[in-house]
């Protein structure tokens, strides 16, 4: 906020998220644009239980991202040096592994049906 990667801004005592409008993922669209390619591409019918979940415009609202802010043993660091810009505090992580894990009780639920929905299956041998 108020400056580049490591060039400036000051994020000091930020911890709401941020209200402005949503942006469009189109702002994202060269970033993001290797996972398109690979979406798209022949490897991916290879890798048929592959799901990826885009979490850019969750992430994006977060303003208190970087422990920058809290890394001088004196307090926050002055705010000309703070590092806004990336996601290392509780919180960003946290929401990304929560989400992960409800993708995997997700799959186990499924695989579980399924195993009991096979053996619930009578076979007519006659």
């Amino acid at each position: 906020r108020g400056g580049d990667w490591r060039s400036g801004g000051s994020c000091h005592l930020e911890t709401l998220p941020d209200a402005t409008p949503v942006k469009s993922l189109e702002e994202w669209a060269d970033m993001l644009q290797p996972v398109h390619n690979f979406l798209g591409s022949s490897i991916r019918p290879k890798l048929p239980g592959l799901a990826i979940l885009n979490v850019t415009q969750m992430t994006a609202q977060r303003k208190d991202g970087h422990l920058s802010v809290y890394l001088s043993p004196s307090g926050p660091v002055p705010l000309h040096r703070q590092d806004c810009s990336h996601w290392c505090l509780p919180g960003v992580p946290d929401t990304w592994n929560e989400l992960l894990y409800a993708v995997f009780m997700k799959r186990q639920k499924m695989m579980d049906q399924n195993v009991s929905l096979a053996g619930s299956t009578t076979l007519n041998t006659g």
